[in-house]
């Protein structure tokens, strides 16, 4: 009985424990005509106990959702960053990674530089690092207005939040299987593992990609119990080129 407590002491200390289910949930952007890959996809998360590698997969169309499973005896412990690496050329967007460790909390990374992954293409880059920002969940609650063609088929938005603890970076304004963005409409966008950012101060919007414009009268910022309303009191359009009425980077401040 004593050499068997023992045994599961030794192998505790290791950082070892029964098979462990990671659950990595990938999902591609498709507003890029090359967004998807057929190449191999490798990844690497980092935990605080323990890393883990393993081959995430090579079929990943433009558009496109992906659950891949990995089964480990390593205790990763909590989830810190994540790096994604190629063997190939095609160029591939992941627009969001989710990791679940067994039962606990899915852990989101955000592609928040809108980085592109290949190792032959001058416009990405062949190693991709992500890193959780904290624990906060953020929503942006938009109202777009009701003038003619303010409502957006293809603009990719994402933004940064400003408080007085820092800043945070969301990932894309979309949800999934909801035509998103018309006119008079209103959508809250939903960011789990936002950093702590205390009272917020400003919201920047950037327009990554897209043919069309969009208009919104306000939007709010609600970070935990922290909230505050913007007003977009000059109408400024939000699309990739800037123009006498549309700029492709805009910010509002309290």
């Amino acid at each position: 009985m004593m050499k068997f407590a023992a045994a599961l002491l030794f192998t505790g200390l290791l950082g070892l424990t029964t098979a462990t289910t990671i659950t990595v949930t990938v999902r591609t952007e498709g507003h890029y005509s090359y967004s998807g890959t057929k190449d191999n996809i490798n990844i690497t998360i980092y935990g605080a106990n323990n890393d883990v590698n393993f081959l995430l997969g090579n079929d990943f169309p433009k558009s496109s959702f992906k659950t891949v499973t990995y089964e480990t005896k390593l205790k990763l412990g909590n989830i810190h960053c994540i790096d994604l690496q190629t063997d190939g050329e095609d160029w591939w967007w992941p627009r969001t990674i989710t990791i679940q460790v067994g039962n606990a909390k899915p852990v989101y990374f955000y592609n928040t530089f809108n980085q592109k992954l290949s190792n032959n293409d001058k416009d990405s880059v062949p190693l991709m690092w992500m890193c959780q920002q904290g624990y906060k969940t953020c929503t942006i609650t938009a109202e777009t207005s009701t003038k003619n063609h303010a409502n957006s088929d293809g603009v990719v938005i994402m933004g940064t939040i400003y408080g007085k603890k820092g800043a945070t970076m969301t990932g894309i304004f979309d949800n999934d299987d909801i035509n998103d963005l018309e006119k008079g409409q209103t959508e809250n966008f939903v960011f789990p593992n936002m950093r702590d950012i205390g009272n917020i101060r400003c919201i920047a919007l950037r327009a990554l990609v897209g043919t069309d414009a969009w208009l919104f009268n306000t939007m709010t910022v609600t970070c935990g119990s922290k909230s505050k309303t913007f007003t977009n009191s000059d109408e400024i359009w939000l699309e990739v080129d800037d123009n006498d009425i549309g700029q492709s980077f805009m910010k509002m401040c309290d």
